[in-house]
């Protein structure tokens, strides 16, 4: 009796004929699930005999047959497959494999075949023979293909790339390139498309399902989707009936992170993006479309550039000219971005409902002041509170003319009709002078504390005074008695100097009635115009404290007096 190793990937089959051998007496010793394992199993136990299948992954049957006769050892090497005898009972043969059966043979048939390699003969057709001696492969073949060859073949067909292929075989690129490069030449094609439809047509291919003639869409179809695909501004792909993409657009390609030989004839399984637990799911549900010619859509998490994205992935049935099918032509929406899109919308909706709003509470509270400054004005005129008659309305008329002046401003500035009008001013004395003419009963007392240096820039000398004037009445609002403005310049880039006015007090905490907003989105909006940005670093009843920060370029020369 003999001791048996078993190299199989399929568990029933391994598991019938492991029963089989152990009830005729012999002994397994083990059980392989591929080819490296397989080998590694051979050179530590040294098994009188090798069952082996030849549709394992890792190196391929073929290419475990020649690297175990290669070590000139007395085990023995018997193939039992489900690949087709007329392709590759021949090329077993030529490896250096004592016997060939075909897994439809009788379990007699395989028992015979162990006995008689065990007992150093040969188990093969007589027409396989013939073919070793000088016979093609298959009626049409062309070039007969080499065991190596035929192992690269199957390896192209199940959607391994090169780079995959080498790691399998243990080869180098540039050496599973040549082999390609061979398979192309021998079978008169010009493209892998055309090269697995040749194989389909010649019985290559025949056990896989799904991988037919009439499965593999012609080189002119592709080529025309993907010039059509190209056109087309989001991801999308053509995929053939058993799942492998045929054809995509570069806005796919980008999406993945792949280049289009990355991408062509595997399945997107291969490519470790889609989580385990939803590849049979998505499998499931793409054959039950293909299968009734019917659209599909269904979720699939994927992982991309270590991000987990959850997908819409949607695909319609694509015929050809004879009604036959090509494939589904599949789109792809990534639901984490178009949510991100939706809230950008949601976002800018409710800035500009911000705006409304912040509008219409500022032109409330605006005509609620000049309502009372005219009621005060119809009092003065009574006679009722003051005998200046007109000294008392021209104060009026002038405060009701600079709330109205400032609300115009802050409207055209939103509308994006105020330019800007720079000179080279003295900052220290520009804010000096500007603080000098606001009225001395709108605004709190105020101190300056200027800068040490006494920087030149370019600035708009009106819209400056403005951004001071606004803050100021912001402060007499809440009721700060006074103010301290405190400027200081720093040469932060090359031409431009970062200006910073920071205004503070000490506020009212009883002070009556309700703070416009008015001042503070003038003044926000004036450092937009400025190149510069608001800070509120505080805004209660006991403090307000803002920090306006400006980009303003440096003038080369001082103003003219």
């Amino acid at each position: 009796m003999a001791n048996i190793l078993l190299i199989d990937q399929q568990p029933l089959s391994t598991l019938g004929a492991e029963t089989a051998l152990r009830n005729a007496g012999h002994d397994v010793i083990g059980v392989a699930r591929n080819g490296l394992d397989g080998l590694t199993a051979f050179r530590t136990r040294a098994p009188d005999l090798i069952v082996l299948e030849l549709d394992i992954p890792k190196l391929g049957g073929l290419d475990v047959i020649k690297r175990i006769v290669s070590r000139k050892t007395d085990t023995k090497v018997l193939v039992l497959t489900a690949l087709p005898a007329d392709v590759y009972e021949h090329l077993c043969l030529a490896s250096g494999a004592a016997g060939f059966v075909s897994k439809d043979d009788t379990l007699e048939t395989f028992l015979d075949a162990v006995a008689k390699v065990l007992s150093g003969r040969t188990y093969f057709q007589a027409k396989a023979i013939h073919l070793e001696i000088g016979a093609t492969a298959a009626e049409g073949a062309g070039e007969q293909l080499t065991a190596r060859e035929v192992t690269v073949l199957r390896y192209l067909a199940e959607g391994y790339r090169v780079k995959q292929i080498a790691g399998e075989l243990a080869l180098s690129d540039r050496t599973v390139s040549t082999y390609k490069t061979r398979l192309l030449e021998k079978t008169g094609t010009h493209s892998l498309v055309e090269l697995l439809q040749v194989a389909a047509q010649r019985g290559l291919l025949d056990d896989r399902p799904g991988i037919t003639a009439h499965d593999v869409a012609s080189e002119k179809h592709t080529s025309r989707f993907a010039a059509l695909l190209d056109k087309v501004p989001y991801p999308i792909c053509l995929r053939a009936p058993d799942g492998r993409i045929l054809a995509t657009n570069q806005a796919f390609l980008s999406y993945l992170g792949l280049t289009q030989d990355e991408v062509l004839n595997t399945w997107l399984r291969d490519q470790g993006i889609i989580d385990e637990e939803h590849i049979l799911h998505a499998r499931a549900t793409f054959e039950d479309a293909v299968k009734k010619r019917i659209p599909y859509m269904m979720l699939i998490p994927m992982y991309l550039r270590g991000q987990r994205r959850v997908i819409r992935h949607s695909g319609h049935p694509v015929l050809d000219e004879n009604g036959d099918l090509l494939g589904m032509l599949c789109t792809s929406v990534d639901l984490d971005e178009e949510a991100q899109k939706i809230q950008t919308l949601r976002n800018q909706v409710s800035y500009f409902s911000s705006l409304q709003k912040r509008r219409g509470i500022y032109l409330l509270q605006h005509g609620e002041e000049v309502a009372n400054l005219i009621a005060n004005a119809r009092m003065i005129l009574q006679g009722r509170q003051s005998r200046d008659y007109q000294g008392g309305i021209t104060a009026l008329l002038d405060r009701i003319q600079d709330t109205v002046q400032m609300v115009t401003e802050l409207v055209r500035m939103e509308q994006g009709e105020v330019p800007l009008t720079p000179f080279p001013e003295n900052l220290n004395h520009l804010t000096q002078e500007s603080l000098k003419v606001l009225p001395g009963d709108s605004v709190p007392a105020w101190t300056l504390i200027t800068a040490h240096a006494q920087p030149h820039g370019w600035i708009d000398p009106s819209r400056y005074a403005y951004l001071l004037k606004a803050l100021l009445l912001h402060m007499k609002h809440v009721g700060a008695a006074s103010a301290t403005v405190r400027v200081e310049s720093f040469e932060r880039e090359a031409g431009h100097l970062e200006w910073t006015l920071n205004v503070k007090g000490t506020t009212a905490p009883d002070h009556p009635g309700a703070t416009p907003v008015l001042y503070l989105a003038l003044a926000d909006k004036l450092c937009d115009l400025l190149h510069g940005s608001l800070e509120i670093v505080r805004d209660d009843d006991q403090a307000f404290e803002a920090v306006a920060t400006l980009s303003i370029p440096i003038a080369s020369m001082q103003p003219v007096a």
